[in-house]
């Protein structure tokens, strides 16, 4: 998961060109803008409004495709395929129906895939989930962390549990949608057993298929 002087271009080249033929393959695309910094957030992210440096970002994810898709075999089949980030829905719904056309004209995503999204439910719009849907995805993630105002106060995430339950009913009645998940943190700062206590409770009242659990990892930078 780091970056370092002893791995190059060319080990990487090389890699791929290993790949067998007929494999099963599991594709990432990684869309790392968001609106604000969340300061729990260790991911690589871009805080910006500025929706043209996010377009361009795309122009440069579409040419990469390209250059890894020529050194794989012809014959992959993915079986999981995953848009994380940032946070994917920061994209316009027609953005998003650009970005899935380049991957998947390039690569044979099969029929019974596991086509799984990250969302906020701060940005993401009832047009977002209709195109998510419309696209295939059949797996949505939804980023939760905490709903404990003194909590969210101090990370600089302000996200209600109504507005969170809105758009999770909504995603509830898309069928297609096949697993429903909530992310949560624990240790994070102000957060107590009691107040977490509470937060469980309330994300079991929301019934999610999954709940993924992550820890609090201080990073001060």
């Amino acid at each position: 998961v780091e970056f370092g002087d002893d791995y190059g271009a060319g080990d990487y080249a090389a890699g791929l060109d290993r790949m067998d033929a007929g494999s099963e393959v599991s594709l990432y695309a990684h869309l790392p803008f968001c609106e604000h910094r969340c300061t729990f957030c260790g991911c690589h992210v871009v805080i910006t409004q500025k929706r043209d440096v996010a377009a361009t970002y795309l122009d440069y994810l579409e040419r990469e495709i390209d250059l890894v898709r020529r050194r794989l075999p012809t014959d992959l089949k993915v079986v999981q395929y995953h848009w994380g980030g940032g946070t994917p829905t920061y994209y316009t719904p027609d953005q998003m129906r650009e970005l899935h056309e380049s991957l998947s004209s390039r690569f044979d995503l099969q029929p019974n895939a596991e086509v799984a999204v990250e969302v906020d439910p701060r940005v993401t719009t009832t047009e977002h989930v209709d195109a998510l849907v419309e696209l295939g995805f059949n797996r949505l993630s939804m980023g939760v962390q905490d709903f404990t105002p003194d909590v969210q106060e101090e990370i600089g995430r302000s996200q209600t549990e109504a507005e969170t339950r809105e758009l999770f009913d909504y995603c509830r009645g898309k069928k297609e949608l096949e697993s429903i998940n909530i992310d949560l943190i624990y240790g994070l700062p102000r957060q107590t057993e009691e107040s977490f206590a509470v937060n469980l409770e309330s994300v079991l009242d929301i019934r999610p298929d999954r709940a993924a659990l992550y820890s609090y990892a201080h990073v001060p930078w």
